[in-house]
């Protein structure tokens, strides 16, 4: 009779799993219809406002046709990302790694994207202070990167982007990057879940910036290379938030997360 009830129980369980990852598929097969239909409307509507000769500033539609395209090409590749991750296809080489120089080129980076956003971008980095970490340094930046773009798509004026060491009363010794924007902040709703996939909070002032991906992809990636990830929010009355990518020094062990090769 015991074995019985284990048994339905297991089979409930394989059900729910199933349903589970049904519903997971839906509401991909929904974010990403609509990421794609509104940069494929825009590209279609100037093309064809192009061949009927109904754009006098055709440069100006060429431009707009650029970025959207670059849109599309960024959530293709989001979705290759996540479907690598999920099948441990992703190559990942931990090694030793100046994060300092990881975390200033890719934030320089976005300078240009948040000028024409209005953003003001400040990046603070010191100088010789902060220890090599264990990380593969193009997947640190495409941590980074999604993160930027992600505080690019909220913030109202302004986005932070520093670099320390935790104080020994937290994580002793462990490099700190933060990514800090000044928007409205996260729902408490939403706080728990902003690194699951397939999820979107409400969309930002700048939200065609970003695939709708890229936190589940931050999340993914941290794990992988053994950092951890968090979010904070509200910084303040006005709302902001702030993600904290916590990184593993040099003398620390290889957590289960790490691989060098793929994982």
């Amino acid at each position: 009779f015991a074995e019985s009830i284990s048994l339905a129980s297991s089979i409930n369980e394989m059900a729910q799993s199933l349903e589970d990852g049904r519903n997971r598929e839906r509401q991909l097969l929904l974010s990403v219809s609509h990421d794609l239909r509104t940069p494929l409307t825009s590209i279609r509507g100037f093309a064809e406002a192009i061949t009927d000769g109904a754009v006098e500033d055709t440069a100006q539609a060429a431009e707009v046709i650029i970025a959207e395209s670059r849109r599309l090409e960024r959530l293709v590749g989001d979705l290759l990302d996540l479907t690598k991750l999920e099948a441990n296809q992703m190559s990942i080489s931990v090694r030793p790694t100046d994060v300092a120089e990881v975390v200033t080129t890719t934030a320089e980076g976005f300078r240009p994207l948040a000028r024409r956003a209005g953003v003001q971008l400040a990046v603070h980095v010191p100088d010789g202070t902060v220890p090599a970490v264990m990380a593969d340094p193009d997947r640190l930046a495409q941590i980074l990167a999604n993160l930027v773009e992600n505080a690019l798509m909220f913030a109202r004026r302004t986005v932070t982007v520093g670099l320390s060491v935790a104080e020994p009363a937290g994580e002793a010794g462990r490099p700190i990057i933060t990514v800090e924007d000044d928007g409205p902040g996260i729902a408490p709703s939403d706080l728990t879940r902003v690194f699951e996939r397939f999820y979107q909070a409400d969309h930002g002032p700048n939200r065609s910036f970003g695939s709708g991906l890229g936190l589940a992809i931050v999340a993914e990636l941290a794990a992988a290379i053994g950092a951890t990830v968090r979010a904070v929010s509200p910084l303040n009355a006005d709302g902001g938030s702030r993600f904290e990518v916590s990184l593993a020094p040099l003398d620390e062990p290889f957590s289960e997360g790490q691989r060098s090769g793929g994982f």
